[in-house]
């Protein structure tokens, strides 16, 4: 059979199933205000959705492992001659549901008013403010929804061996192995493939039998979940990937703000959705892989007390300076060879490259009922239209109060004095709410070696270092750390992975033989002059 033009089939592999978001997720659209959150692709019937592209980008990302290229007879190639892929990938609608209407297609498209918002800003190293032109946000998919899978591999000779890359892909899929999406190193894009519903059939061509089975659809090309596991894949060597837990508890309320206020608090904290009734509060990945990495810079700085990291030029506030702020700002952030590839390199500094380390969103252990949080944001607006509008919101906010409180979160109020008066300063009177009593989940890194390469011990030495600066109690988490915010208690910090064969606690790393070349290697890099 040769359905297509040029080419021989002799077998289909086709997978259908669901992808599970387990983190927010944003794959870029078009947009059209550049004050605008950054937004989220949306298909011809204003539905959000991840393109087959991006699909077979990460999937093809994952399936190359060390060895970019590798696949090329699989996933195609445009080099020479080039050739087209053997893996076809369709869009995946996003919905609330995994099921299908009587067309076969997503029957509960995700509406976008559901759409959550991730602010993001630049901390300028120098004056500890918002550094100019770096505040932007981007729209994202909550958690607990749903992206339409739909793999389709078509085999010209060896259609075990494809089989088994299929078993092999898809059991990545199922571990969440595979990221898809936008900002992946803030800790996006985490998607899980379901057991259930899922169809895998394997349809044969090359014979009268597997012709007839194909157009009587027998079931006996259907297979189950479970991997075939009957033939080697011949994947590339995986990437090696070094994972770290951090255990640890808030001493002070520890929060990142959200982009608006609300009628109980004009400061309200980052929350995320858990389910359809409740949400709960979030650290951004964004926002622990900042902190960790103005942290690092300080270390390196700090280490090179000889000055050999050049300094930004200095520039004078002024408000049509921005610009050159910016760039300034841009500047400090490539200066550091380690912090760049353990971080990532800026937009408009040196070469452009995503770094090593990824941090996962960290969510608390608490959840909000959807109607308390309406009345903390001001979205509720029921009541009895015939009490007091006073009486009315007094008892809202005894009640609102009192369930925040069960809940480990406290309204505070905050004032400015006047320096000439000593009595309050006009029109400086506002409120945060404070999660005082709140835990959290355990915070969670990787650092991706293999993209490391020959640099892995110089950036594994500064990784250890900030690690064993967190475990002090030297780095605050989230917004307000200059007011009492943001003071944690580490509990312990483990590493799984490479260097080491087992996991291991942060102590028990700088005290290994491994930490012997991280710490030689470090000490060669700072001998190196920074350009």
């Amino acid at each position: 059979m040769n359905p297509r033009a040029g080419r021989r089939l002799t077998s289909r592999i086709r997978a259908r199933g669901w992808l599970l978001t387990t983190a927010p997720l944003h794959v870029g659209g078009l947009g059209h205000d550049p004050s605008e959150p950054l937004p989220i692709a949306i298909d011809g019937q204003g539905r959000p959705y991840v393109p087959g592209t991006t699909l077979a980008g990460v999937l093809r990302h994952w399936m190359d492992g060390a060895e970019p290229g590798a696949l090329n007879g699989l996933w195609g190639s445009a080099e020479d001659e080039g050739h087209a892929s053997r893996v076809v990938v369709a869009d995946g609608l996003v919905t609330t549901e995994p099921r299908l209407d009587e067309h076969a297609l997503p029957a509960t498209p995700l509406d976008v008013a559901a759409l959550e918002f991730r602010p993001s800003v630049g901390i300028d190293r120098v004056t500890g403010a918002a550094a100019p032109e770096f505040l932007y946000g981007r729209a994202v998919v909550p958690a607990g929804h749903y992206v339409r899978l739909e793999i389709d591999v078509e085999s010209d000779a060896d259609a075990a061996l494809d089989e088994a890359r299929m078993d092999a892909l898809l059991t990545a899929l199922r571990a969440e192995k595979v990221r898809v999406g936008a900002a992946t190193g803030r800790g996006l894009g985490a998607v899980r493939l379901l057991d259930d519903p899922f169809e895998l059939v394997v349809d044969r061509f090359d014979s009268p039998e597997g012709l007839l089975a194909v157009l009587r659809d027998d079931p006996a090309r259907r297979r189950g979940a479970e991997p075939a596991r009957r033939t080697d894949p011949g994947l590339p060597p995986a990437r090696e990937v070094l994972d770290v837990r951090v255990e640890w508890r808030p001493l002070a309320p520890v929060m990142v703000r959200a982009g608006a206020g609300g009628l109980f608090a004009d400061t309200l904290p980052l929350t995320t959705r858990v389910d359809r009734r409740h949400v709960t509060l979030v650290l951004p990945g964004g926002s622990i892989k900042g902190v960790l990495r103005s942290h690092a810079e300080l270390v390196e700085r700090t280490a090179r007390e000889d000055g050999s990291a050049r300094r930004a030029p200095d520039l004078p506030v002024r408000s049509d300076a921005s610009s050159a702020h910016s760039a300034a700002f841009r500047a400090r952030l490539d200066q550091l060879p380690a912090v760049r590839a353990l971080f990532g390199a800026a937009r408009d500094g040196r070469e452009r490259g995503a770094g090593a380390l990824r941090a996962e969103e960290c969510v608390a252990l608490v959840t909000v009922p959807d109607e308390l949080w309406d009345a903390v944001t001001g979205a509720d607006t029921g009541g009895d239209p015939a009490e007091p509008e006073e009486t009315r919101e007094g008892a809202l906010a005894d009640s609102v109060r009192d369930r925040l409180e069960d809940l480990g979160m406290a309204r505070a109020d905050h004032v400015a004095l006047d320096r000439w008066t000593g009595g309050a300063a006009d029109g400086r009177l506002f409120t945060v709410l404070e999660p005082h009593a709140v835990k959290w989940e355990p915070i969670r890194l990787s650092v991706d070696l293999t993209r490391l390469g020959s640099g892995s011990e110089v950036a594994l030495a500064l990784l250890l270092v900030t690690l064993r600066d967190l475990a002090g109690g030297r780095i605050p988490l989230g917004a307000s750390a200059n007011r009492g915010f943001g003071d944690i208690e580490v509990a312990e910090i483990v590493l799984s992975g490479p260097p080491w064969a087992r996991p291991v606690t942060l102590p028990q790393a700088l005290n290994s033989p491994e930490a012997s070349s991280v710490a030689r290697a470090w000490t060669d890099y700072l001998a190196r002059e920074v350009s």
